[in-house]
C-alpha cells in the first residue's frame, strides 16, 4: 500500500530534478554559445600578444648585442676600466652624459662602531 502524500512527494521531486536539470542544460548552451561567440576576439588578442612578445624579444637581442659589441670595444681599447661612463640618451639630450666612477674604498678605511641594544625593543 502506498501513501497519497508519499506519490505526490515523489512527483514534485522528479518534476524539481527535471527542471534542474532544464535550467542547466540551458546554462551549459548559454555557455558554450557565449565562447564560440567570443572566439575570434580571444584569438585576436592571443595573436596580438604572441606579435608584441616577439618584439619584445627582437629588442631585447638587439640590446644584448650593442651591450657585446660595447663591451668588446671597451676589452679592445685597453684592460684599464675607464673612469668615466658616457651614456647617450637621444630623448634627453643630445650631447653624451657622463657619470664619474666613485673610488671604491679601500678595506682599510671601514670604522665599525659597536651599537648597543635598546631595552625598549621587545622581539
Amino acid at each position: 500500500m502506498t501513501d497519497n502524500g508519499t506519490d505526490k512527494t515523489s512527483d514534485s521531486r522528479q518534476r524539481w530534478f527535471a527542471d534542474v536539470q532544464g535550467a542547466l542544460d540551458r546554462t551549459s548552451d548559454a555557455l558554450r554559445t557565449a565562447w564560440e561567440a567570443t572566439k575570434d576576439s580571444r584569438m585576436s588578442a592571443l595573436e596580438s600578444a604572441k606579435q608584441a612578445a616577439q618584439e619584445l624579444g627582437e629588442v631585447i637581442d638587439q640590446g644584448i648585442s650593442a651591450a657585446k659589441e660595447r663591451w668588446a670595444a671597451s676589452e679592445a681599447a685597453g684592460a684599464e676600466a675607464p673612469s668615466e661612463v658616457p651614456i647617450e640618451d637621444e630623448a634627453v639630450a643630445k650631447e653624451p652624459i657622463t657619470i664619474e666612477a666613485e673610488p671604491t674604498p679601500d678595506s682599510t678605511d671601514v670604522t665599525v662602531t659597536p651599537v648597543e641594544a635598546d631595552p625598549t625593543d621587545e622581539r
